[in-house]
C-alpha cells in the first residue's frame, strides 16, 4: 500500500497576480488560504495559495505569478496539461452558465471519460482545467454567495500528464510510488491511491507527438505536482525506494516553511514532490483567518516591506 495520500497541492506559473485571485475566488470559489512569496531566487514573485477555508490537503493549487519578471514557460509533453476539479452530479449546467456569464472560455461540448462527465475551460494564462462530476466526493464544498452548496468545487479531483511516451511511466506509478492501474480509455490511463476517490487520482494522456515542454518557472504551465505524506520519514523512504530502483535524481527534504518538498521526476518528464502534512497553515495566521495578511518565513521577515513594495497589490 502506498504512503502517499492524495494530492498535497499543485503549483502553476501564471500571469498577473489580481487575475489569478480573480479567476480562483471570485469565478471559482476558492478561498485565499496563503498569500506569500516563492522561497526560491532572489526576485520577489508571489506564491498564492488557494483551496476550502481550511486549506486542506487535496484542495490546494497554488500560483506563481510570472509576468512581473516576463518569464513564459514553454506548454507540451512531460508536464501536467489539465487541473481537474470536482463537483457534484448535476452541477456543469450550472458552471457553463457561470463561465458564460463572466467570459471565461469554455468548451461547448460535455466529455464522458472512465464514467464521469469533464467540463473543460481554461485560466486566463491559458492552463487548462476540468470539472470532473462526482457522487464520491465527501469534501468540505468551497461555497460562496453566488455558488450554492449543490454546484461548488470540493477539491483538486484529478491530473491529466502530457506523455510522449508511457510504458516505463506505468512501470514507475505502480512500483516506485504504489499506485494502482485501473484502467485505459482511447489515449488516456489511469491510476488510483487510497480509497481511490476525487483526490487520489492521476490520469496520463498519450501524446507521442507532442513536443516536449519546458520544466522552468514561468507563464502558462503547471510547474508541479504534490502528493502528501505525513512527515520528513515518509519522505526518505520514497526516497530510498527510488533510489533502489535507479531514480536517483531527487532532492533533499526542502523547508518550505508550511511543509517540507523533497522533489523528483517521474520517467515521463513530470516533476513530482512528496510533501509534508505535518507543519501546515496555522503556524502564522490562526484557522479562521487563513489568507489575510501577506506572510513571510521567518529568514525573510525583516525583508517584508521591501519585498511588498516590489510586488503588484492585490485585493481578496
Amino acid at each position: 500500500m502506498s504512503i502517499i495520500k492524495g494530492f498535497h497541492h499543485l503549483t502553476a506559473g501564471v500571469r498577473g497576480a489580481q487575475e489569478d485571485v480573480d479567476f480562483y475566488v471570485k469565478l471559482l470559489g476558492q478561498s485565499l488560504v496563503k498569500k506569500t512569496v516563492l522561497l526560491d531566487g532572489e526576485d520577489p514573485i508571489y506564491h498564492l495559495y488557494y483551496g476550502n477555508p481550511k486549506g486542506d490537503a487535496g484542495t490546494l493549487v497554488t500560483s506563481f505569478p510570472f509576468r512581473q519578471k516576463g518569464v513564459k514557460a514553454r506548454p507540451g509533453s512531460g508536464q501536467i496539461r489539465v487541473i481537474n476539479y470536482s463537483v457534484p452530479q448535476g452541477s456543469l449546467d450550472f458552471w457553463r452558465a457561470r463561465f458564460e456569464a463572466h467570459g471565461v472560455a469554455f468548451d461547448h461540448e460535455v466529455v464522458e471519460r472512465f464514467g464521469e462527465q469533464r467540463q473543460r475551460f481554461h485560466h486566463p494564462c491559458g492552463i487548462e482545467f476540468d470539472l470532473v462530476a462526482s457522487d464520491r466526493d465527501a469534501r468540505m464544498p468551497c461555497v460562496a454567495e453566488d455558488i450554492p452548496e449543490a454546484f461548488a468545487i470540493r477539491g483538486v479531483h484529478s491530473i491529466t500528464l502530457s506523455l510522449r511516451e508511457v510504458a516505463e511511466s506505468i512501470l514507475f506509478m505502480q512500483e516506485a510510488i504504489g499506485f494502482r492501474y485501473v484502467g485505459e480509455s482511447g489515449p488516456y490511463h489511469r491510476f488510483e491511491t487510497a480509497d481511490g476517490t476525487p483526490g487520489t487520482i492521476v490520469e496520463f494522456q498519450h501524446e507521442p507527438d507532442r513536443l516536449q515542454g519546458s520544466s522552468i518557472y514561468g507563464e502558462g504551465t503547471v510547474h508541479h505536482v504534490a502528493f502528501a505524506v505525513d512527515n520528513e520519514a515518509q519522505q526518505m523512504q520514497i526516497k530510498d525506494k527510488l533510489f533502489a530502483l535507479g531514480y536517483i535524481d531527487t532532492s533533499e527534504s526542502v523547508n518550505r516553511n508550511y511543509f517540507r518538498s523533497m522533489y523528483f521526476k517521474m520517467p515521463g518528464g513530470v516533476m513530482f514532490e512528496a510533501a509534508t502534512t505535518d507543519i501546515g497553515f496555522a503556524i502564522d495566521e490562526e484557522p479562521g483567518h487563513f489568507g489575510e495578511e501577506f506572510q513571510l518565513p521567518p529568514w525573510l521577515r525583516e525583508r517584508k516591506d521591501e519585498l511588498l513594495g516590489r510586488l503588484e497589490p492585490i485585493s481578496v
